[in-house]
This record gives structure tokens, sequence and C-alpha cells, in this order.
């Protein structure tokens, strides 16, 4: 799958709530809200090609998005808080599928609580910056 096709997945990312979408010297990662479910999607800067793409259900989908976050990002970053996301994310009390919109929410809108220099798209216009790595 081609690098057109992730910019088109991209370009509506967008549109059905605010998505998860970092990117690391290697890949980018993104979790893309689409009705009541998620889809997945990994594209290699190497490769130029989608490694990975699949429509989730909300649970799996927070599983994956505290995988790539806690693991992962945390570990390419010079500095993440990983404790301090750590507590947020237990302070919330919905189950799992709830969580996540609040989650890329905080992480998106308050980017610096957590680390520096994240890799991450946290509005539509930012997306120009993945772009110019593909």
């Amino acid at each position: 799958m081609s690098k057109d096709e992730f910019i088109s997945i991209l370009d509506g990312s967008f549109s059905e709530g605010t998505p998860f979408i970092d990117f690391t010297e290697n890949y980018s990662y993104a979790l893309i809200p689409q009705g009541g479910k998620w889809l997945e999607v990994s594209y290699d800067f190497e490769d130029h090609e989608i490694i990975e793409k699949r429509t989730m259900e909300p649970v799996d989908a927070y599983n994956k998005f505290c995988e790539e976050i806690e693991k992962a990002l945390a570990e390419v970053l010079e500095l993440f808080y990983l404790n301090r996301w750590k507590e947020y994310k237990a302070s919330l009390s919905e189950d799992e599928a709830g969580k996540l919109p609040k989650l890329i929410a905080e992480l998106t809108g308050n980017t610096a609580e957590y680390g520096k220099d994240i890799p991450i798209i946290t509005k539509a216009e930012d997306l120009s910056t993945l772009k110019a790595k593909l």
C-alpha cells in the first residue's frame, strides 16, 4: 500500500474526531476514529509503504494506543514523563473504550505536560509536517 493511500488516510483523519498520529525517525503510527471503531495504520518511511492497516474495536485500539505511548514512543523520546502519563490514565473512571478519546485529547492538548518534543500531530493543520517526511 502506497504513500498516496497514506496521504489520503491522513487527509480524512480529523473528520470523525481527534485521531492519534505520531511519527518517529522510522515510521508513523495512527489511530483514527471511524464510527464506533478505530482505524490503525502504520507507515514505514524507509520502504514508503503502509505496513499495517486494520479496523479495530475500541478496547483493542486503547491497548494499542497505550503500547505505542508507553513502550514505543517513550523509548525514542529524550524526555517523556511516563509516571505522570500513567497517573493521568489511572485517574479516568471510564472503561478502556471510553478512556481512549480522553487520553488522545489530553496528550494532543497538553503535550508539553508529558515530555519534550513529542512528535505527534495535534491538529489537522499540522499534517503537513508529517507529509513532508513521506
